[in-house]
This record gives C-alpha cells, sequence and structure tokens, in this order.
C-alpha cells in the first residue's frame, strides 16, 4: 500500500478564492505537500498503462499507446493525416491518458501510487478545497484521468460542458518539472472572439481551477519539449455520483 498523498496544509486559498470569483478560474501554487507531490510525480513518469485518444470522423477513439508507437511509418502518417483533418475541421484532441476514476471505484488500479491518487481525488479534503475555491457548496464529487500530453499532443478549443454532467469547474493538476510556456501544452483560457484571455503554464504542483463552462484550449507540445506533460485532470461535479 503506498503512502497518502496530502495536501499542503500551509497554503492559504484567499487570493486564489478571489480570482476564482473575479475572473473565473484560479492557480494555486504547492497544492500538494513536497512528498505527496514527488510521489504523485514519480508514480506518473512510471505509468505504462496508456490508451492514445482522439477523435475521428466525429467519434471518440482510444488505442493502446505502446501499440500505436510500434506503427509502420505508412500507416503512422495516414493516422496523423486522419487527426489532422479532423483538428482543422472542428473540436479534437490528441493525447494519452488512464481513467484513475473509474478504475478506482471498481478497485482495479494495480498500483499503489495511482490508487492513492484516485485516492486523493476522492477524498473530503480534495472536495472540500474544490468547495472553498470555486464558493460553490453543491459540489459533490470529482472525477479525473491521469493525461500524458507528449511532442504533437494538443487540445482543441471547447467549453466542457457535458449532457448529463452538472460540472462546476474544471481542474488540472500539474506533475512536471522545469516546464515552461515555449515546450507548449499550456491551458489557454479564450475569451468569446478566440482570443487567449489567460495562458496558464503547467507549473509542477501547481492546481489550475476554472469555471464550466469556459472556452478552452491546450497548446501542441513542442518537438523540442524535454519529456511528456503530465497532469491528472478532471471536474468538480454537482450531480449524483454515478452507481458503479
Amino acid at each position: 500500500m503506498a503512502q497518502p498523498l496530502r495536501l499542503n496544509r500551509k497554503i492559504d486559498l484567499s487570493a486564489p478564492a478571489r480570482s476564482y470569483g473575479e475572473a473565473g478560474y484560479a492557480i494555486v501554487n504547492a497544492v500538494l505537500d513536497a512528498g505527496s507531490a514527488q510521489r504523485l510525480r514519480d508514480t506518473a513518469g512510471a505509468c505504462r498503462e496508456w490508451s492514445l485518444v482522439t477523435v475521428i470522423e466525429g467519434q471518440h477513439r482510444e488505442f493502446v499507446s505502446a501499440e500505436m508507437e510500434r506503427l509502420d511509418p505508412a500507416r503512422r502518417t495516414a493516422f496523423e493525416a486522419l487527426v489532422a483533418r479532423e483538428a482543422r475541421s472542428g473540436f479534437c484532441y490528441l493525447y494519452d491518458q488512464l481513467n484513475i476514476y473509474e478504475r478506482g471505484r471498481r478497485g482495479t488500479l494495480d498500483d499503489p501510487g495511482l490508487a492513492a491518487a484516485a485516492a486523493l481525488i476522492a477524498s473530503d479534503a480534495f472536495i472540500d478545497l474544490g468547495r472553498r475555491l470555486t464558493s460553490d457548496p453543491d459540489i459533490r464529487f470529482a472525477d479525473c484521468q491521469l493525461t500524458r500530453y507528449r511532442p504533437g499532443h494538443f487540445l482543441t478549443a471547447h467549453d466542457d460542458f457535458a449532457a448529463g454532467k452538472d460540472r462546476s469547474a474544471a481542474f488540472v493538476l500539474n506533475l512536471t518539472d522545469d516546464w515552461c510556456a515555449d515546450f507548449g501544452g499550456v491551458l489557454q483560457l479564450l475569451d468569446t472572439t478566440g482570443d487567449v484571455r489567460a495562458g496558464l503554464t503547467p507549473r509542477f504542483n501547481r492546481l489550475t481551477l476554472f469555471k464550466v463552462p469556459q472556452p478552452h484550449a491546450v497548446s501542441v507540445v513542442a518537438p523540442y519539449a524535454p519529456g511528456p506533460r503530465l497532469a491528472i485532470t478532471g471536474w468538480f461535479r454537482r450531480d449524483p455520483e454515478p452507481a458503479i
């Protein structure tokens, strides 16, 4: 059993909560205690159970990431052309993910570190953090996935509205060391004209939070990025938690 992951008890939420109320988003640096952040970073970096997710012909598709890496060049080029065509025409994404929320609820997370991550997001402390930052007492639970953006990965503009899911706020818990905006993978909050009103760099142990619905995108990770952009991403939700 892995050591539990804990929030940083010394953080002051007054300024982030004020930012959320005024601008619709908040940044909380050093959100986990130092030891927890390092253990979670190491767990994410060692994960090997990734699914590559994207949109092809308007449909969500999932592939085993390791198998996609073994595609011959011709098939890889054809796949990338399909994804690029989708991205030019509308909503699209390309990144690796592991749904730790669903697997945690079903008890199928074999890795103790990932199980600890699922427990953190499900904890009363984390839900209370979401309520305090958003001033939304109706938040009931949070769901999440572990995400990995490698060079060429991206997420085009959308607003996170999902029918049947009463999402109050989206969150990103960043787990990558030494990242800068030049490497891409920047969370971009958009205004009504499509201009970027805020660009939030995925700094290590930073929690970013924004209201739903809110137009946003994640910029393409550069080919010269020193490694993948790792994060736990998810939503604080008001609707009853789905039955298993």
